[in-house]
């Protein structure tokens, strides 16, 4: 039992309980020998994507490989442990100068990095690591997991399978996530997320088939803020859920408004993760909203990524999504082509529409590959049954190749830009009929 307390069940390394009892004692050793210690963070760059398309023995599998490789690169004196899911830690004790840190660090890359072979499949794992130093980095080891985290960041940044060292330039990036990640806890307690609106029209009969919510930010210092920029700090700090709430709940409220006033705007999309779907009363959250805010469910759709479908039925997404679409909301598989779903993911009993990804779609006119990819995707919906948006379509020559393919449903910056909702509504009112839009003024006035 002992044992079990301190170890990881699966691969058998220390665990993060072991590492916060004694990483302070590890810190004191090399304050009193005078010696540096490096804290090496490490994760698999391509983990997601073994256990989406390998299955989760092989995922588990190379945790393992990789568990065993860290011991075949330390010392006794060393410490490995592993956080959870496919992030580690290795402590180094006397771990020398600057360049020695990076050669060792180098070394145990590179064996981590070795092809592993499961069951006749060649797998390359490809891990990043982030290192911090004590003393020069942080003299506590809460800031020197912290700094070490933030290095890995900047190594996935510059495309993975590397290291990189705390620095300087990393503290103020860090002064800056803090100080992001309060006014993002301030913005959610005001409610200070808007929505804006980007709508998804038919090329054929110019009709409106849907619009998207889109999440916005509005910095009372900063002006507005890139969703680019917010979005990963808040899904690493856990703020996904609150702010999803958020835009939903005004996005559906806007969109009930539209409905009792008349005003065609076929249906709301709204993008929700699997962090959000994970939430044991998100269904319950979305229904009464829906009731609060007069909006029948048909009206509405969730965009969700491939990633989410494929996660195993014991999160209960599964089902959950089930009873979501029971009920008349309208599921989307957004970002189609980039992920790794597989073709018995895609059919008419669990997607109602696929979302073409903008990579596909840009210089569609003038990229070979990606007009036979979209023209595939968009074949393959059509004898599915299952209805099909292009998103990111920016020049008339990619609306003709779209029209030309067969994929009529777009969305982008050449039918709109993603609009405030005052905007919107001008927008939408603009292309009524004219006995609608009159309908619509008086019904303002009275």
């Amino acid at each position: 039992m002992a044992f079990i307390a301190v170890h990881d069940g699966l691969t058998g390394l220390h665990n993060r309980t072991f590492l916060t009892d004694h990483f302070d004692t590890l810190i004191k050793g090399a304050h009193r020998r005078r010696e540096r210690l490096a804290v090496v963070q490490l994760d698999l760059d391509r983990f997601k994507q073994i256990n989406d398309t390998l299955g989760h023995a092989a995922g588990d599998y190379v945790l393992v490989v990789t568990a065993q490789r860290m011991r075949d690169s330390c010392r006794a004196s060393d410490l490995c442990a592993r956080l959870g899911g496919d992030e580690f830690v290795m402590i180094l004790n006397g771990a020398g100068s600057t360049e020695d840190i990076n050669m060792l660090a180098r070394r145990i890359l590179a064996h981590i990095n070795e092809p592993i072979v499961f069951q006749g499949t060649t797998i390359l794992p490809g891990a990043s690591g982030g290192i911090a130093v004590y003393p020069i980095d942080a003299d506590n080891a809460q800031d020197l997991l912290v700094h070490a985290d933030l290095a890995l960041y900047s190594a996935k940044k510059l495309g993975g399978g590397n290291f990189s060292f705390f620095s300087e330039e990393l503290r103020r990036e860090l002064d800056y996530r803090k100080q992001l990640e309060h006014d993002i806890k301030v913005a959610i307690s005001e409610r200070a997320f808007q929505v804006y609106f980007q709508p998804q029209v038919s090329l054929t009969d110019g009709t409106i088939s849907g619009i998207e919510a889109l999440v916005r930010w509005n910095h009372h210092e900063r002006g507005m803020i890139s969703p680019g920029e917010f979005i990963p700090v808040a899904e690493k700090c856990g703020f996904m859920p609150e702010i999803g709430r958020i835009v939903i709940g005004k996005a559906i409220n806007e969109a009930a408004e539209w409905n009792r006033a008349g005003i065609a705007f076929g249906r709301l999309a709204v993008n929700v993760s699997g962090t959000e779907l994970r939430e044991h009363d998100f269904d319950a959250f979305l229904f009464e909203t829906l009731e609060k805010a007069g909006l029948p469910p048909q009206k509405l759709s969730l965009e969700i990524v491939e990633s989410v479908i494929l996660d195993d039925e014991k999160t209960g997404i599964a089902a959950k999504l089930r009873h979501i679409r029971a009920a008349g909301i309208h599921l989307e598989l957004d970002d189609f082509g980039t992920g790794y779903a597989s073709l018995s993911h895609v059919n008419p009993n669990e997607i109602d529409r696929l979302k073409i990804d903008r990579r596909f779609v840009q210089n569609i006119h003038e990229n070979g590959d990606n007009s036979k990819i979209v023209r595939a995707i968009t074949e393959l919906a059509r004898g599915l049954g299952i209805s099909i948006v292009a998103e990111g379509a920016e020049t008339e020559a990619e609306l003709d190749s779209l029209m030309a393919i067969g994929c009529d449903q777009v969305q982008g910056y050449s039918i709109a830009f993603p609009m405030p909702q005052d905007k919107a509504l001008e927008w939408l009112t603009a292309r009524m009929p004219k006995k609608a839009k009159l309908r619509v003024l008086q019904g303002s006035l009275a």
